[in-house]
C-alpha cells in the first residue's frame, strides 16, 4: 500500500490528516510547525486509521477518533510504501 507524505502548514490544531485516494493509495499531510516527535505521533495515529480501515466503519468520527487515540500507536507500516514530499 502506497502511502505519500506531505509536510505542509496545517492549522495550528492539527497534526496529521489522511485521505484516501482514487487509486486506493493513501495521502497523510503531516503539519511543519509541529516538533518531530509529535509529527510522528500524528502519522503513527493516521496509520492506525489506514489499518483499522476507518473510512469504512459505521461508527462516528467521534467515537473512531476517541478509540483510535485511546489505542497504542504501534501500527504495522510492513505493508506500507512512504513517499514523501514538502510543501
Amino acid at each position: 500500500m502506497n502511502v505519500t507524505l506531505f509536510y505542509a502548514e496545517l492549522k495550528p490544531s492539527q497534526t496529521a490528516v489522511v485521505r484516501e485516494n482514487e487509486d486506493g493509495s493513501y495521502t497523510i499531510l503531516i503539519n511543519r510547525n509541529k516538533p518531530r516527535d509529535k509529527q510522528i505521533q500524528g502519522v503513527m495515529h493516521e496509520l492506525s486509521h489506514i489499518n483499522s480501515d476507518d473510512f469504512y466503519s459505521d461508527l462516528q468520527a467521534g467515537i473512531i477518533e476517541r478509540i483510535t487515540h485511546d489505542a497504542k500507536h504501534d501500527a504495522d507500516i510492513s505493508g506500507f510504501t512512504f513517499y514523501s514530499n514538502v510543501l
